[in-house]
C-alpha cells in the first residue's frame, strides 16, 4: 500500500535590494522532482516586473484548479478567504488571493514587494506537493537569477500548518532541503514521511549596504555591537525574533513574549552584517533591521 503525503511549502521572498538604475534582479527559480516510481513533476516560480499576480499567458502560466492530482504532483496554490491554506493558517490570517489558482508555473510582479499589493502574501509562494513513493528527489535550475546569489532555507510544519519550534532550548527544525541551494547540491532526497508541510525561505541578497524594505518602528541597540542588544520599541512582546546572515541563513531564533526576554546576547555571532527579523504575532507581520557585529 503506497503512503500519501501532502507537503506545503510557503516560498517567503526576502528581498534586500540594492537599488539599481532603472533595473531589478528578476529571480526565477524551477525545481524538478522525483519519486522512487520514476514519476517526475516540474514547478517554477519568481519575480519579473513585467507579471502579475494573475493569469499571464506571456509566462506559460495556465490555471488548473480542480483538476485531480497526479501520483507525484506539485503545484503552486492561491487561496481566497474560503479556501486558504497556510499562508492563512500560518502566515497572514486576514490576507488572502481574490481567487483559488492552482499553477505549474507563477511568475509575479516585482514591484508589490514594495507597493504591500495584496498585503504580504504577494512575496510568498505556497506549494504542495502530492506524493505516494519515497524517497522523493529534489533539483533545482535557478540559472534564470541572472548571478544573484539565491539561498533557500525550509522550515518544517505539522499539521494544520503548526511550526515545529522549541522556544525552551531555542531549537528551530530546518530540513534537508536547505541544502539543495544554500550549500549549491545538486540534490536532495525528501524520505521523512511524517513531515506533512514546509515553510521555505528564499533570501536574495544583492547588496548589504542597503536594502528596500519598510522603515520599522523598533531599533537595535546599541548598533553596532560585540555583545548584548536590546530590541526597543516593540509595541507588543509577542513574537519571534530571527537574527539571518548574509547568506539567507537563520543563525538565532529566540521568542519574545515579554519585555525583558528583547534583550539577547550575540557573543555566539561571528563579526559581520546581519539581517535581524521580527515576526508579530498579533499583526502576523514581518519587519527587519540591519544589525553589524564587531
Amino acid at each position: 500500500m503506497f503512503l500519501k503525503r501532502y507537503f506545503i511549502l510557503i516560498i517567503t521572498l526576502l528581498c534586500f535590494l540594492q537599488l539599481k538604475s532603472q533595473s531589478f534582479s528578476e529571480p526565477i527559480i524551477t525545481l524538478f522532482f522525483e519519486d522512487n516510481a520514476g514519476r517526475k513533476d516540474t514547478i517554477t516560480f519568481g519575480l519579473n516586473d513585467s507579471a502579475t499576480v494573475n493569469i499571464d499567458t506571456a509566462f506559460n502560466e495556465v490555471d488548473i484548479f480542480g483538476t485531480p492530482l497526479d501520483s507525484l504532483d506539485i503545484r503552486i496554490i492561491q487561496r481566497d478567504t474560503n479556501n486558504y491554506e497556510c499562508i492563512g493558517n500560518y502566515l497572514y490570517s486576514n490576507q488572502y488571493f481574490t481567487t483559488n489558482r492552482d499553477l505549474k508555473t507563477d511568475i509575479r510582479n516585482i514591484g508589490p514587494l514594495y507597493q504591500n499589493n495584496y498585503g504580504s502574501v504577494n512575496n510568498h509562494f505556497e506549494i504542495i506537493l502530492n506524493a505516494y513513493d519515497y524517497p522523493i528527489t529534489v533539483k533545482a535550475d535557478a540559472q534564470n537569477y541572472y548571478g544573484a546569489p539565491i539561498v533557500i532555507i525550509f522550515n518544517v510544519l505539522y499539521p494544520n500548518c503548526v511550526e515545529e519550534y522549541d522556544y525552551n532550548n531555542s531549537y528551530y527544525h530546518t530540513n534537508i532541503l536547505d541544502n539543495l541551494l544554500l550549500n549549491f547540491v545538486d540534490s536532495v532526497v525528501i524520505n521523512d514521511t511524517a513531515i506533512t508541510s514546509l515553510i521555505a525561505s528564499i533570501g536574495l541578497l544583492i547588496g548589504i549596504n542597503e536594502f528596500n524594505n519598510p522603515a520599522p518602528k523598533w531599533k537595535i541597540q546599541p548598533n553596532p555591537a560585540n555583545d548584548n542588544i536590546t530590541i526597543g520599541g516593540l509595541t507588543t512582546y509577542d513574537g519571534r525574533l530571527e537574527i539571518i546572515n548574509i547568506l539567507g541563513e537563520i543563525v538565532f531564533s529566540h521568542k519574545i513574549y515579554a519585555v525583558e526576554h528583547a534583550t539577547i546576547s550575540i557573543n555566539q555571532l561571528k563579526n559581520g552584517v546581519y539581517f535581524i527579523r521580527y515576526y508579530d504575532n498579533e499583526t502576523k507581520t514581518y519587519s527587519t533591521n540591519k544589525l553589524i557585529k564587531n
